[in-house]
């Protein structure tokens, strides 16, 4: 066992080498008592403009259960710890007769293969794009020309969306999980502290790297994973799924099924629909991204320190309430970063932030998002929010001039019609196009955006200003509808199992990842009761 001493506040520019020392002071135990002592969690604290705050949390074992359990007495700050329990099964599973298929190789599907792999069911993994070291050529091509491949592009291949991201890897589910797929980043990516970060994220550049180290281990472990094997039909008996048939026209044998397509898989969602898979429509947000100077952004939020080599890029979060009621919030914040045009259909225009490990684009872009409902979507049934969405990134595309040219306004122009030159920015697109964003969102949508914006410069002076660019449309925050399930099983049809984003039971690289890992828990459970019937 060991104690963890929690809120140790230094200068921003305290030597972490001397960390152990101010623990000593606030425990009151001499150095030659510790056994072991290692830091288990750093970050910022910039809620005072001016006087930024390095935060640690450190945990150390003395040389007896005693003096540990006085320490933790007397220290507020002090408790206790223990390793949480091992959830992974201790010995492989009975190798299944029917070998699972997990489909699509972003977090969810991903961490769910690995885990299957790992434990004694190594799946087939079809994904419907292509490897990232081939993917990423495409989407530069489809940045400078315009050439979209609608089966391989930002949203679809190797990594999912969560590749051409910041790769942020914070969450607030809970989950025990959480800290496992950290780890497991932290191994493939190179980055050995991402576990002690208070704000771990891992950057777009080593998240390539990350998924082919991902792909090797898969394989190492007798995995097949499959590119440009799009999924297009499944067939069930009984309410028991029975194969899925690939575009090309191929049938696979399956009992069990790990779908984890993402968010924007919409011909997958509609053909599960058309099979009878029970769904139901949720909310989601849609928006603009907006763009500010890094210098600007880390002005408002570190004061008189901004620049200080100590300081990180400055981020932040934001969320508002409008008179209606309706919630407007910050998403996905990207210091550093770089806005990029993400479409994966043809006349379609969504947008997205993502950065470099090093956030070093000057440059700092995030959504600002507004909730919307299924009683907003403009039509019926289930899959209406997916129509919505099409609407918007469509309109986007218009604005955009077609040719997949983004959109983009001056942020005083959107707030108060002066009509203003772009400021300079960072953007992935064949062009940003100088455009009046009015009438892409419903209207009640973009005047609660306006109230927002204008909130949101009360709050973080400077933020509301001619130097910040909007761009349209963030449409792809979350998926659309949510696939029913019971026990990560899907409600009608057995043997299916829907995770991740795609699915609507996750929100995040992380919690995609926990999702996948969950349901491969519960299939290697029924593995090794020598089940897969139910």
């Amino acid at each position: 066992m060991a104690v963890r001493i929690s809120d140790i506040r230094v200068p921003a520019g305290f030597p972490e080498d001397r960390l152990l020392e101010r623990v000593l002071l606030i425990i009151g135990v001499p150095r030659e008592e510790v056994v072991h002592f290692s830091v288990a969690r750093r970050g910022f604290d910039a809620r005072r403009k001016g006087a930024v705050r390095r935060v640690f949390s450190a945990d150390l074992s003395l040389r007896s259960d005693g003096l540990e359990q006085a320490v933790c007495s007397r220290v507020p700050s002090a408790r206790r710890i223990e390793p949480p329990p091992d959830p992974f099964p201790s010995a492989p599973v009975p190798a299944p007769a029917l070998r699972p298929v997990v489909v699509g190789a972003g977090p969810a599907g991903l961490f769910a293969a690995l885990t299957l792999a790992r434990h004694g069911a190594p799946p087939l993994v079809l994904e419907r794009g292509r490897p990232v070291e081939e993917r990423v050529g495409q989407v530069a091509g489809f940045w400078s020309r315009g050439v979209l491949d609608p089966e391989s592009n930002v949203q679809f291949g190797e990594g999912g969306a969560g590749t051409f991201s910041d790769g942020k890897l914070g969450t607030r589910i809970g989950d025990p999980l959480v800290e496992h797929v950290i780890s497991v980043f932290a191994r493939g990516s190179g980055l050995a502290d991402l576990p002690k970060e208070a704000k771990p994220h891992v950057g777009t550049d080593r998240l390539r790297g990350f998924c082919r180290k991902m792909r090797a281990e898969l394989e190492a472990l007798g995995a097949e994973v499959r590119f440009g094997a799009r999924v297009d039909d499944l067939s069930a008996e009984g309410g028991r799924l029975r194969a899925v048939t690939l575009s090309t026209g191929e049938t696979i044998p399956c009992e069990v099924l790990v779908l984890g397509v993402g968010h924007s898989a919409r011909d997958t969602i509609r053909m599960l629909h058309d099979r009878g898979v029970r769904m139901s429509a949720k909310p989601f947000a849609v928006g603009f991204r907006v763009e500010h100077p890094q210098a600007l952004i880390d002005r408002i939020q570190y004061g008189r320190m901004a620049g200080s080599p100590a300081l990180p890029p400055a981020d932040y979060r934001l969320a508002v309430r409008t008179p209606s009621g309706r919630g407007v919030y910050s998403f996905c914040m990207c210091p550093g970063g770089e806005v990029l045009s993400a479409s994966s259909a043809p006349g379609g225009l969504p947008v997205n932030g993502m950065s470099s490990h090093a956030r070093d684009s000057g440059f700092a872009n995030s959504g600002i998002v507004a909730q919307v409902g299924p009683d907003e979507f403009g039509g019926e049934g289930v899959l209406a929010g997916i129509s919505f969405q099409e609407r918007l990134e469509e309109a986007a595309f218009r604005k955009g001039g077609g040719e997949y040219g983004v959109p983009a306004m001056n942020l005083s122009t959107f707030l108060s019609g002066a009509d203003r030159n772009l400021s300079r920015g960072r953007v992935r697109a064949p062009r940003a196009v100088r455009a009046n964003l009015g009438g892409i969102l419903p209207e009640k949508v973009e005047e609660e955006i306006r109230y927002a914006m204008r909130r949101f410069g009360e709050s973080m002076r400077g933020f509301a200003t001619q130097e910040a660019t909007l761009y349209a449309v963030e449409s792809r925050t979350s998926s659309p509808v949510r696939i029913v399930r019971e026990n990560y099983e899907s409600a009608t049809v057995k043997g299916l199992y829907p995770v991740g984003e795609g699915a609507g039971h996750a929100g995040g690289i992380v919690s995609s990842a926990v999702d996948g890992i969950r349901a491969a828990l519960r299939i290697l459970e029924r593995y090794s009761e020598g089940r897969t019937k139910h």
